[in-house]
């Protein structure tokens, strides 16, 4: 009979075997049996008890990492951004705005104008809000009966610009009734081939409206993250630290229609009345909170409310630039993801984000030990849409953040004070990956070629396979990490950074 151990161990024996932690390039998986091409593995995954993500990819909220841009592009490609906190709340909400702005999906409250206004007021709107289509009710007000339709078409074919609307409007439209889809929307637009739809209640009322805009995005982005409106996912980071949690920036952000909310802070205590209270005052804003290290944190955090569970630590997910970061505390993050999500997903049925994961190689390590989606800093950080802009010829670093550390000395006769700058992480270099597009395009085919060569064609197979120990993974030499960063160093100290070295 063979030794157990020969074709690898089942993830519960590798950690209880030992007292010390594993990160995860101590860790290597056995192949398994291919059974379908990389092509057709599928990714899709929730970030949230009810938000499935079909890219299992968040952008941190770090202010190298995430903001408008970041976000819009993740979630044009499935996956979803984080705006981080370090800014003002007006900031912080205009983004959030900026990225709902980008795909209209169904719009709510749409300019109205009435039949007896005239061309000159449509001129007037046009140059203030860039509007030139209106809709026409009997009282001008959304929510009226509709009587046509101004393009820019009909305005531009009238010279005199005092003439009434009802002269120039057109009023065989193209209308659908709700309840209505968005998909559905969409495709009552492609099939009459106009360049806005109206939505109608039972009673022939506007209520929305739904432009051909949006269709040539969803057929250029195919697998974009939206909500049930049509518009874009996007998240908001909150810092919850002790004794003076941001509530006010929490409702801002679910106001402008934030769809997931990410509370993060010193620790886990400051978290929980907030989480509590955004519940019960935005139940459909859905709350990610952490970073949890251990099954005690998590546990807490699900039971105020959390609909999913960061895994990671405060250097891990762009924490607070203020807070000091204590080098010697922690937790290998396998040991962290595994322990984490095995409890939460088997107890709560509540999703685990995996933070800190720098390569695909890592990310397909989180994705087998329970996790179900990942959290991105550095592999984000050097990408054309991270915060500092630049381009291909112009290398990205992390920022250097500082805080201040107080010390006393007594004296004989009176104390002072002196400040201290401590460095809370190092400058970093960070390659550079082009656009995120790019960078995801291979970043998810090293997903999908490592989920096909141990044999699984989804996340949840490969989390059963976890489950009923199919999936087999042994322990690496110490000495071979050694000597892999051995190298990196004396390259570093030389001026040079070896490809294989790089995040």
């Amino acid at each position: 009979m063979p030794e157990p151990g020969s074709e690898g161990w089942p993830a519960g024996k590798v950690f209880e075997a030992g007292i010390q932690g594993f990160t995860y390039d101590d860790l290597v998986f056995m192949p398994g049996s291919p059974k379908c091409e990389a092509s057709e593995v599928d990714l899709s995954s929730h970030i949230t008890k009810n938000i499935r993500l079909t890219c299992p990819v968040l952008g941190s909220p770090s202010d190298t990492v995430t903001e408008a841009k970041m976000a819009i592009e993740l979630a044009l490609a499935g996956g979803m951004g984080i705006i981080h906190a370090n800014q003002s709340i007006e900031s912080q909400v205009e983004m959030v705005q900026q990225v709902k702005r980008f795909v209209s999906g169904f719009i709510l409250e749409p300019f109205v104008m009435s039949p007896t206004q005239t061309l000159a007021e449509l001129d007037k709107l046009k140059d203030t809000k860039g509007v030139s289509t209106v809709p026409i009710t009997h009282d001008g007000q959304l929510g009226g009966r509709l009587l046509g339709i101004v393009t820019s078409r009909d305005a531009d074919l009238c010279e005199d610009r005092k003439e009434f609307l009802c002269k120039v409007m057109t009023e065989k439209i193209v209308t659908a009734k709700e309840p209505l889809a968005f998909s559905e929307a969409l495709e009552v637009l492609k099939q009459s081939k106009v360049g806005k739809l109206l939505i109608l209640d039972a009673e022939d009322r506007l209520v929305s409206m739904v432009t051909r805009s949006d269709l040539k995005k969803v057929r250029d982005f195919p697998e974009m993250s939206r909500d049930v409106s049509g518009k874009l996912l996007v998240a908001g980071a909150v810092p919850a630290r002790e004794g003076r949690p941001d509530e006010e920036r929490a409702k801002a952000l679910a106001e402008a229609g934030a769809n997931v909310l990410y509370l993060f802070g010193d620790g886990i205590d400051a978290q929980l009345e907030l989480i509590w209270k955004l519940k019960s005052a935005y139940p459909l804003v859905e709350i990610l909170a952490g970073p949890a290290a251990s099954v005690r944190e998590a546990k807490r955090l699900i039971q105020a409310g959390a609909d999913g569970i960061v895994a990671g630590t405060g250097c891990d997910v762009g924490g607070d630039p203020a807070a000091p970061q204590a080098v010697a505390l922690g937790r290998g993050e396998a040991t962290m993801v595994y322990e984490v999500a095995f409890y939460v997903t088997r107890n709560f049925n509540v999703p685990v984000c995996a933070a800190g994961c720098r390569s695909s190689s890592q990310a397909l390590v989180a994705l087998g030990l329970g996790a179900s989606s990942l959290m991105l800093r550095e592999p984000l950080a050097g990408a054309l849409e991270a915060p500092s802009g630049g381009t291909a010829a112009a290398p990205r670093h992390h920022s250097h953040s500082l805080v201040h550390c107080v010390g006393l000395r007594y004296g004989a006769s009176r104390a002072w004070e002196r400040q201290v700058t401590v460095p809370r992480s190092v400058a970093q270099e960070v390659t550079h990956k082009s656009q995120v597009k790019a960078f995801l395009l291979y970043f998810l085919s090293g997903l999908r070629k490592g989920l096909r060569e141990l044999g699984y064609r989804s996340l949840p197979e490969l989390h059963e396979g976890l489950e009923k120990e199919l999936l087999r993974m042994e322990c690496r030499l110490p000495y071979g990490l050694q000597l892999r960063e051995w190298r990196c160093q004396k390259a570093m100290a030389n001026g040079q950074l070896p490809q294989a070295c790089r995040a």
